[in-house]
């Protein structure tokens, strides 16, 4: 009795972790994206779409602290994708494949926190 107690806490703990991460992962890195567009709108960065695009790209490569985010961040996803494929097919998640647009549509954060919440649900549907 007190055993189920506990794991339901645990799960529900893990649950409430990854669904915050989700929801985080929505709402900061869009205040970024946010100042960026603020930028592009007042004049501060111009030209075509291109040459936003680049700009944009240039940023995450502009100091050696963004260089190191961006290039831990770039492996780090590597090994996601990995994990998204194999979790997904493995624990035959419905729709598993759409984690990876979404880390591009929207971010990483979220793409992660919303895989890992369904894949905790996944794994206790059993129990």
């Amino acid at each position: 009795m007190y055993s189920d107690t506990k794991n339901t806490m645990w799960l529900n703990l893990r649950l409430a972790i990854y669904g915050l991460t989700c929801v985080a992962g929505l709402i900061w890195p869009f205040y970024f994206i946010s100042k960026f567009v603020s930028q592009v709108i007042d004049g501060t960065i111009n030209g075509s779409a291109l040459d936003i695009g680049k700009s944009f790209l240039d940023g995450a490569w502009a100091n050696p602290t963004a260089g190191f985010v961006s290039a831990d961040t770039a492996v780090l996803l590597i090994a996601i994708f990995i994990f998204y494929f194999t979790e997904g097919k493995r624990l035959k998640l419905k729709l598993w494949g759409l984690y990876y647009p979404a880390t591009f549509l929207i971010s990483l954060a979220f793409s992660f926190g919303a895989f890992m919440f369904m894949r905790e649900r996944r794994l206790n549907s059993d129990n």
